[in-house]
């Protein structure tokens, strides 16, 4: 009996800590965000986009091959993934990974305690990083485009999103880049 009241002082003060700590992180992103300008919080949201279309794009993109029941015998099928489908699947990758650059050099210009000498404009970083995104991810629907027929349709819809995310990260940096350009 006493071990049960002690195991729920010890959930509750467990619950207490769990809460003061998302009311911290709470405070910090809002923080964190209040630095980002409005140009910067698109290119944050084309990070998401292209992360989220290159998720969409592995799980929507795969299609099964084969497989049933011939003479009696059951033959297994093969999962073909079309968005990972050769060199397409690498400017996926690429666009990914560049777009997660992207979300990282932007995090690293407005995050407190972060003194970074830069070897050029931080702007001209971001729009350097979006634009290659953006080539990355128009190369891999291009490629999807006239790679092997009978690929699924949402596959496409991640290939937007994948050119969405680009196009917004590429827009409004270069906006930035603009404005940062013109103040100095």
């Amino acid at each position: 009996m006493q071990a049960d009241k002690e195991r729920g002082r010890q959930t509750s003060r467990q619950r207490t800590a769990l809460a003061q700590l998302e009311k911290e992180v709470r405070f910090v992103l809002n923080e964190l965000w209040a630095k980002v300008s409005a140009k910067e919080r698109f290119v944050a949201y084309g990070v998401a986009a292209v992360v989220v279309g290159w998720i969409l794009g592995t799980i929507f993109g795969s299609t099964s091959v084969g497989g049933g029941s011939y003479a009696g015998i059951t033959v297994p099928g093969v999962t073909v993934n079309y968005f990972s489908w050769a060199n397409a699947g690498l400017f996926g990758i690429l666009a990914l990974l560049l777009g997660i650059v992207t979300g990282v050099i932007l995090y690293l210009k407005i995050a407190p305690n972060m003194n970074i000498t830069w070897p050029m404009p931080v702007s001209q970083i971001l729009l350097g990083a979006a634009v290659a995104t953006l080539v990355c991810a128009v190369l891999m629907t291009l490629m999807h485009f006239t790679g092997p027929s009978g690929a699924p349709v949402l596959m496409y819809v991640a290939d937007v999103l994948m050119i969405g995310g680009g196009a917004a990260m590429s827009w409004f940096e270069y906006q930035e880049w603009m404005a940062s350009k013109t103040a100095v």
